[in-house]
C-alpha cells in the first residue's frame, strides 16, 4: 500500500521489523558520535543477522550500508581533492536527514531511499 508520502508500506510487519529497521538507520548516527568513521559497521551487522528473516530489514538494511559505502568514498575523494571537500558537507546534512526520516519511515513500516546514494548492494 502507498502511504501519503509516496513510500511503499507494509502494513503485515510485526514491531520487531519494525523496530530493528529503525536502529539501523539510528545506529549510524549513535556509532558515528562514539566510533567514528567505522559508524557503518552498527548497521552492517544488524542487516546481516536480520536480512534472511525479514525482506522490510533485508531492504532498509542494504540501504543503510549502501549509504555508508557512499559516504566512505565521499570523504576518501574529499581528502584528495579540494573539490570533494565541498560536498562532503553538504553531504552530511542530507545523510543526517536521510538518517531521521529513514529512521522515521522504518518505524512506520514504510520503504525507503536515501538520496544522493550510490546503490552498490542491490
Amino acid at each position: 500500500m502507498q502511504t501519503v508520502t509516496g513510500r511503499l508500506q507494509d502494513q503485515t510487519l510485526d514491531s520487531t521489523d519494525r523496530n530493528v529497521a529503525m536502529w539501523m538507520h539510528v545506529s549510524v548516527l549513535l556509532a558515528f558520535l562514539v566510533v567514528g568513521p567505522f559508524a557503518g559497521v552498527a548497521p552492517l551487522v544488524l542487516w546481516l543477522i536480520r536480512r534472511d528473516r525479514s525482506p522490510f530489514n533485508d531492504d532498509h538494511g542494504r540501504e543503510v550500508v549502501n549509504m555508508s559505502i557512499t559516504g566512505v568514498i565521499l570523504l576518501g575523494v574529499g581528502m584528495v581533492t579540494g573539490i570533494g571537500m565541498l560536498l562532503v558537507p553538504i553531504w552530511l546534512i542530507i545523510a543526517l536527514i536521510g538518517l531521521i526520516r529513514g529512521a522515521v519511515a522504518a518505524s512506520n513500516g514504510e520503504y525507503f531511499r536515501y538520496p544522493m546514494t550510490i546503490r552498490f548492494l542491490k
